[in-house]
Parts: C-alpha cells; structure tokens; sequence
C-alpha cells in the first residue's frame, strides 16, 4: 500500500519543521515506497536534486546553492518581484532573497533542474500570477534554449480553489518582460487543452498547479504520463493536498520525491516498463 496521506503529511510537513528527524523520515517514507513498488521518498533538497539527475541520466551537478546564488542577481526576477509588490501587492517575502530562501525546493526542481535538462518544450497547467512559473522562466532564459507553454483559467478569488483574483491581461505578472518571448499563454479548461498540446508538442517536462482536486490531478497526471516520452519529468505543486500524487506513482510503480524544504512540491522521472514499451507508447499511427 503506498504512504497514507497522513503519514506523508507527517514526514513531509515534520520534517521541515524538524531537521533533526529527516533521517528518519527520509528512510521511512523510502522503505514504504519501496515495498510498495512505487511512491514518494521525502528527503533534503540535494539528495532530491542527485536522485532526479541520476533517474534522468544526467551527470552530478551542482548543490542546490549554487542555483539560488545565480538567482540571488537575476535582475530580471528582482525587479518583477519588486513589481508584483508596487503594482499588485501580492508579495509574499520581505525582500528577494528571502522568497529564494524560502522557495529553495522549488529552486531546486524548477530551476536548478531544468538549468541541466535543458528541456525544449515546458507545460503547465495553473498560472495565475505566476510566481513559481517565473523560476521555470528564468531556467529557460539562462538556458537560451526552450519555451514555456500555460495552460490556465483566469483565476478568481473564492472560484476553484483560488485566492486571489488576477485579470486575463495580468495572468503571470511575475514573469519578467525579457522573458516573455519564450512564454504561451492559453486561456481554457485544462482537461480540453492539455491533451491536444500534449499530443502535438514534443513535450520535456510537465507541471501540474491548478485545479487540486483528487480527480482533476489524477487526470493530469494520467495524460502526461500517457503522452510524455519515456524520461520525461512531471513536477506537481501541492502534492500534500490530497493523496493524488501517492496514488498516480504508486498505481504506475513510479518512485517520485519531494524536498523537506517544501514537501508539496513533488518530481518523478517517466517510465514504462517492457511490456509497455513493447505494446507502444504515446499516440499510436493512424
């Protein structure tokens, strides 16, 4: 059985509280996963950073540090977050680099791992301001390589979980201008966009942030899975929500993590076993 989303709660939330206990933690979720043939592993930033480059076949890279000291001058980054706070007053942080410090799983997985994968094609579902598709933004810019593709509803406050309301003009005003050119925005339902960008892009990488509803996430990741190439990355906010992440990695025997720094945030490697892959995977000719 994979982990009870209580116990992930447990070990994900306690050991950000806690850094005395993330061993434990860490070894127990692992040995869940494990023996349940799939599932999520919590541990620190850098060893979820070394476990995706391994499962993605990269060579060792850099710690976690290394990629929030990059973006400690990222002008571009600085002055849109400045901007979100004059203009929007939606900042959340006292400065800059305390949002790095506080984002540093997301650092790691939205960044730092992009930096190396050097994906050509991005998609995510969930915008809104923009404030986590902006680290992925300037991934894309250091890389001079790849674009971005959004899928999103214009949010409304107290609608479909959100909190905030943001124009459609306004939809990722946390993405900087220099940015932008390597940005599409397409305003729609994600259950009728995402296959169709799925099935005519070559798409690197997935990332799963609007609607957290067991139902819509368990779709989402289903048509990533199913649509993504074999190697591919799927990224999901807000895993701790409900037990949807769990459940996808372990009804696919996939083995996903998730930093202690910010443990609803979670990151699995695409794979299909032989008699998948023997079978066809993606979309089949017509």
């Amino acid at each position: 059985m994979p982990l009870s989303l209580s116990l992930q709660r447990r070990f994900g939330y306690g050991g950000k509280k806690h850094p005395w206990r993330r061993g434990v933690f860490r070894f127990l979720s692992g040995t869940v996963a494990r023996r349940a043939g799939g599932g999520i592993t919590f541990a620190d930033d850098d060893e979820v950073l070394a476990r995706v480059r391994a499962d993605l076949g990269l060579p060792p890279g850099p710690r976690v540090d290394h990629y929030v000291d990059e973006l400690r001058a990222e002008r571009p980054l600085i002055e849109a977050f400045e901007l979100a706070g004059t203009r929007h007053g939606r900042v959340e942080d006292a400065s800059w680099d305390a949002r790095l410090v506080r984002c540093r799983g997301v650092v790691a997985l939205y960044y730092g791992l992009l930096r190396e994968l050097r994906p050509a094609v991005v998609v995510e579902t969930g915008t809104a301001a923009g404030s986590l598709t902006s680290f992925v933004m300037a991934a894309l810019a250091r890389n001079a390589h790849g674009r971005l593709i959004s899928i999103d509803i214009p949010p409304v406050a107290g609608k479909l979980q959100m909190n905030l309301s943001v124009a459609a003009e306004s939809v990722g005003f946390f993405i900087p201008p220099a940015y932008r050119e390597r940005w599409t925005y397409l305003e729609g339902d994600a259950k009728r966009l995402l296959p169709r960008v799925l099935a005519e892009e070559r798409v690197d990488v997935f990332i799963h942030d609007s609607l957290h509803t067991v139902t819509h996430m368990l779709f989402e990741y289903a048509v990533a899975r199913a649509l993504l190439r074999e190697g591919g990355l799927i990224l999901s906010d807000d895993i701790l929500w409900n037990d949807a992440f769990a459940s996808f990695l372990h009804a696919n025997r996939l083995y996903g993590y998730a930093p202690f720094s910010q443990p609803g945030t979670g990151v699995v490697v695409n794979r299909f076993d032989s008699f998948e892959k023997q079978s066809g995977i993606g979309l089949a000719d017509a």
